[in-house]
């Protein structure tokens, strides 16, 4: 920079304006770096965001997947519960008859009946009968065969039953192993919520710090805008005062030149009007001060 020898107060002002834009550049430089740092800043919470978003997204897809296996296990629970009130309605079913006929069950058990019936099968093909004998121990047979039959009626009804409560006890373990995997469910499911909760809230705070660096960021952008705007007054300001002072030097050294050229012809004027001897310059002056007369 090329600097002005100007007057004592001028130099001043000059001085003045200097520091003031040495102190603007300075607060500017201070706003970019500032305006760095939040751009920076911003870009960091953008990324946080990106991240919070896909495991928001990771989590409620896992949700989804979860919940849809949590309906079917619902259903799948309904499901087995009423296939076992329909099998306890069968048994139920089943037992009220069961005790209509055991009731007229014979003290005997089957393995009994059908040795008697055996026996008396037997007896009627090998033994020579009165025709007496014969009709009664028909009639035993024929009794025989009627309690055999009631019996094993009794025993295929309870082994049905009891293939029923076979059913049922199996039913009842699945259901066991339904209501676990619920419960387990339940926990992840609750465990995912709660991490969705706090993945949204988290994800909330850094929209909500976003927007306060946004906001940040234009009253930067409007500090540096002001401040370049004040620079460039001070400037041009600056400007006007050395182009003015230095109109004001050269008109200030025209003058000087000026006077000291009137002076230096009245010197020469002297030595002509006493005979001294004019050097070339002296005869230049009076020539010169001739034709301007």
């Amino acid at each position: 920079m090329v600097w002005l020898k100007l007057q004592s107060k001028d130099s001043e002002e000059i001085e003045n304006i200097n520091q003031k834009i040495t102190s603007l550049l300075t607060y500017l430089s201070g706003l970019i770096k500032e305006i760095k740092l939040a751009h920076n800043k911003r870009k960091e919470l953008n990324e946080e965001i990106r991240g919070l978003s896909k495991k928001i997204n990771e989590t409620r897809e896992n949700l989804d997947v979860g919940y849809g296996f949590y309906q079917d296990t619902r259903k799948t629970r309904r499901e087995t519960l009423s296939k076992i009130r329909e099998l306890r309605l069968k048994i139920q079913i089943i037992e009220e008859n069961a005790k209509k006929f055991e009731k007229n069950l014979p003290n005997e058990n089957g393995d009994k009946i059908a040795e008697r019936l055996k026996e008396a099968d037997w007896k009627i093909q090998t033994e020579k009968l009165t025709i007496d004998e014969e009709k009664e121990l028909v009639q035993l047979i024929k009794n025989l065969e009627l309690d055999l039959q009631k019996w094993k009626k009794a025993y295929e009804t309870r082994k049905d039953i009891h293939n029923l409560r076979s059913e049922i006890n199996i039913l009842k373990d699945e259901m066991d192993v339904i209501n676990l995997s619920g419960e387990e469910f339940k926990d992840e499911f609750e465990s995912g919520k709660d991490k969705l909760a706090n993945d949204y809230r988290a994800r909330d705070q850094l929209f909500k710090e976003i927007n306060e660096i946004r906001e940040e960021i234009l009253e930067l952008e409007e500090s540096i805008a002001k401040t370049d705007k004040q620079l460039e007054e001070i400037k041009s300001k600056r400007k006007e005062i050395i182009i003015l002072e230095k109109k004001e030097e050269e008109e200030k050294s025209r003058i000087k030149e000026q006077e000291l050229l009137v002076k230096a012809k009245s010197i020469a004027k002297d030595k002509l009007s006493k005979g001294g001897k004019l050097s070339f310059e002296d005869l230049k002056l009076i020539f010169e001060d001739e034709v301007e007369k």
